[in-house]
């Protein structure tokens, strides 16, 4: 891994400062090459991800709709998730307070180049390389020893406070959640509660301005996300989050105090791809700002992934090596975002080296 002082990075403007210096253009470092842009007829506006009643999961009914949104899709909406609206309302209020401090206030807790804590750009590793149309304050929260005490904001006030029970909540969601995917599957439970071990969790709070030209740029690039699963709170500004689907990008349209949810990395290799991490992305426009406020939660670092046993047959050969899950996020950090390249990582037909007992968990 190259060190901070090996990355560089060039120019990174702040594009919340780009807004409010009125430019009617962008830099070129944020215009995207033609395929990359997010206008064309590859968008589906009038379809909609599933919409999962968490309380109502212990009815078969509710856990096959939680299936097939698995299956189909691996994104979905949760509403009856037991999270007070109170307190997903004022983790959105505070974030956006930090947002609107002024540059010199959110500078004090600067993302490193090449970092993913702080506040600033992640996963920029290059001069040259296209940027998004975001500012990001990026925090590790879970276990202790990956949080950054520095990093973490002091204004507004309650921030870090609101913060940790907003984290305790989303963790618990997560576990449940986790708990419900593994009965869909024909798993116990606890199958990854047991093996995850010391989930780690991480928060990233995304900020995306109005931007002159949205037809240039991307929010966010494409990606999946290495997690195990993702939930993400979305305010009512706008639609931009965008996940893809039989080829065309589906907006997911943000439903009062629901939450987003996509199944990461690890849980498609965990089911040798029975159920697939997707690709996703964020889109901007020209009148209205939009927050995010987005959780990682994945197994500990020195847990070994690899397909789970009952997820390889004759008919569905095994697809992924056995690794170390911190080996990944160390790889997955250090790329910038594109697409599920990164899982490439795990994937057995890209291992040249590999002992045939490395290749998979079942073995």
């Amino acid at each position: 891994m190259a060190s901070e002082a090996e990355i560089k990075i060039g120019q990174v403007d702040d594009v919340q400062e780009l807004h409010r210096a009125g430019l009617e253009t962008v830099p070129d470092r944020y215009i995207r090459d033609g395929d990359d842009r997010p206008g064309g007829d590859n968008v589906c506006a009038l379809a909609h991800i599933p919409v999962i009643d968490v309380g109502e999961l212990t009815r078969d009914d509710e856990l096959n709709k939680l299936r097939l949104a698995c299956e189909e899709w691996g994104f979905f909406q949760v509403v009856n998730h037991g999270i007070e609206d109170e307190l997903l309302d004022e983790m959105e209020k505070l974030a956006r307070e930090f947002f609107m401090l002024p540059l010199e206030e959110k500078e004090k807790y600067p993302m490193a180049p090449g970092g993913i804590q702080g506040y600033g750009h992640a996963f920029v590793f290059s001069e040259d390389q296209k940027l998004d149309w975001c500012n990001m304050l990026a925090l590790g929260v879970e276990p202790a020893f990956i949080r950054q005490p520095k990093l973490w904001p002091t204004t507004p006030a309650k921030f870090k406070e609101t913060l940790e029970k907003y984290s305790v909540e989303i963790r618990g969601l997560c576990r449940r959640l986790l708990a419900h995917i593994a009965e869909t599957l024909g798993l116990a439970p606890g199958t990854f509660g047991d093996l995850f071990g010391e989930a780690v969790q991480a928060v990233r709070m995304n900020f995306y301005p109005p931007c002159p030209r949205p037809e240039l740029v991307l929010g966010l690039s494409a990606h999946s996300d290495g997690s195990a699963v993702t939930v993400l709170q979305q305010d009512m500004s706008c639609a931009g989050l965008q996940v893809i689907k039989d080829g065309a990008w589906v907006p997911v349209h943000p439903i009062p105090h629901a939450l987003v949810i996509n199944l990461g990395d690890s849980l498609e290799v965990l089911t040798n791809g029975r159920y697939r991490s997707v690709e996703h992305r964020a889109v901007t426009n020209s009148e209205q700002d939009r927050l995010s406020v987005v959780t990682f939660y994945a197994p500990a670092y020195d847990v070994e992934l690899g397909p789970l046993p009952e997820f390889v047959t004759d008919e569905a050969p095994c697809r992924y090596r056995r690794f170390n899950h911190g080996e990944y996020s160390r790889h997955y950090v250090t790329r910038r975002l594109e697409g599920k390249k990164t899982l490439e990582f795990a994937k057995i037909n890209q291992i040249t080296t590999a002992a045939p007992e490395e290749l998979c968990s079942c073995k």
